[in-house]
């Protein structure tokens, strides 16, 4: 094989993780434009503030795994409501992913009672799909010199 064909195929063969790196920097930013929306909700009132405090959306793959974030989000519920904290695990099908997050034990019924009235991790998720993915697109953009 030609010295140049070799070049252009390792060349292109760094593309997608480029590309991918580059889209995880885009979608870590909208997530902490969308972690910082969902805590000036007024949607549900404030009892404690635990429940504003720890909405959190992050970034995962590529060797993100959005550990700390949930770490902060646990931490701020115990801190101003302590014993309601509640996590579980999530599974991301492919390369990169948001969660939008809340680390409460009730944030079910925020979500659900009241015909969705309080709900914030709902309504969220709903508009910000278009959001993230312009900004996946954006860093990976970037990232290859567009």
């Amino acid at each position: 094989m030609p010295a140049d064909l070799s070049q252009l195929i390792n060349g292109v063969r760094g593309l997608l993780p480029a590309a991918l790196d580059g889209a995880l920097v885009g979608l870590k930013g909208a997530a902490a434009g969308v972690t910082f929306e969902m805590r000036q909700t007024v949607a549900h009132g404030d009892q404690t503030g635990a429940t504003r405090a720890n909405y959190t959306a992050y970034a995962v793959g590529r060797g993100a795994d959005g550990s700390q974030e949930l770490g902060r989000a646990v931490a701020a519920v115990e801190a101003l409501n302590p014993g309601h904290s509640e996590t579980g695990s999530v599974t991301i099908n492919g390369e990169l992913g948001v969660v939008v997050t809340s680390a409460t034990d009730y944030q079910d019924k925020l979500e659900t009672e009241n015909a969705g009235q309080k709900a914030v991790l709902g309504p969220t998720i709903a508009a910000s799909g278009e959001r993230f993915t312009r900004a996946a697109a954006s860093g990976s953009k970037r990232v290859l010199g567009g």
